[in-house]
């Protein structure tokens, strides 16, 4: 673990807080701490779940912005990635359960994907809005979110980046629960009631994904729309080519179309424009405070 990320363990439960403030950013470092915490509780045996939750005022509100752009650059050498560790968190061999508060979006709705089950506050919102600086989720979250949230949820999500509500995505699958009062009294609790369940991993959920047929209009007025609506833009098509790649091939496969899309994307005059963009908001003295302090 580091200063980002806190492990702690009380009657058979473990607790991942991360404290990243003010929204959490998923960091490379925050991703290196929960990849220690992981490491540790996966030699635990006295460990029977797991909790993450996110510390003050938000779960986790996305990636660090500043790290796209140092991709770009080629700045960064060595960095956590994020994929595998998703992938080692779904394998763990105990429920891992996700509270969820403020705002759980992009890397941070990724990551709640990676667990067993996800709680969350009213008031909550969870979504993938890379779309808006011309890129795609790159780890995982094109071919999780259809398993859970059905196709038509997925392509609408991705392509056109707008949060959902907590009861919405309890409706549409995202969720397994909401709760009010204390968010991680009631994670523990819940997870003390699946403790004993088997675990379901998202990335083999495939009921929702549909068929060839049921997709296919799907897809079409989806491109249609986004053809129409953001005229020219990579991001939005990308996102449902690799959300279509789900429904076809195998979850690793898929993944490795989306690290494909969202390369391409991140890499395009489009979206370096976009980061570019964003990143020099943040100077501006009217970009709001915390994402001013996100950024630092």
């Amino acid at each position: 673990m580091n200063d980002l990320v806190q492990l702690s363990k009380a009657d058979g439960i473990a607790v991942i807080t991360i404290n990243n403030p003010p929204v959490n950013a998923l960091s490379s470092a925050v991703a290196s701490g929960i990849a220690a915490a992981v490491a540790q509780i996966e030699k635990d045996d006295a460990v029977q779940a797991v909790v993450f939750i996110g510390g003050g005022r938000t779960f986790v509100a996305g990636a660090d912005i500043k790290e796209f752009g140092e991709r770009v650059a080629g700045k960064i050498i060595c960095r956590e990635s994020l994929k595998p560790l998703l992938m080692r968190t779904e394998d763990l061999r105990k429920p891992v359960m996700m509270a969820l508060h403020g705002m759980a979006f992009g890397g941070g709705l990724e990551l709640a994907m990676a667990g067993h089950y996800r709680i969350a506050l009213r008031g909550a919102q969870v979504g993938q809005p890379e779309v808006k600086l011309g890129i795609i989720p790159g780890a995982g979250g094109t071919q999780r979110l259809p398993r859970l949230a059905g196709v038509a949820k997925a392509v609408e999500m991705c392509a056109q980046g707008t949060p959902v509500s907590a009861e919405d995505a309890l409706r549409s699958g995202i969720l397994d629960r909401l709760v009010e009062g204390d968010l991680l009294t009631a994670a523990i609790a819940f997870a003390k009631e699946v403790v004993a369940k088997p675990t379901r991993k998202t990335r083999e959920r495939n009921d929702k994904l549909g068929t060839a047929e049921q997709n296919a209009n799907i897809f079409a007025a989806a491109r249609e729309l986004e053809r129409g609506r953001q005229r020219g833009l990579l991001a939005p098509l990308a996102a449902i080519d690799a959300i279509e790649s789900a429904t076809k091939v195998p979850f690793e496969e898929g993944c490795q179309i989306e690290e494909e899309l969202f390369t391409k994307c991140l890499f395009s005059d489009q979206s370096k424009a976009l980061i570019h963009a964003f990143l020099a908001s943040a100077r501006s003295p009217r970009f709001p405070m915390f994402l001013k302090r996100r950024l630092r």
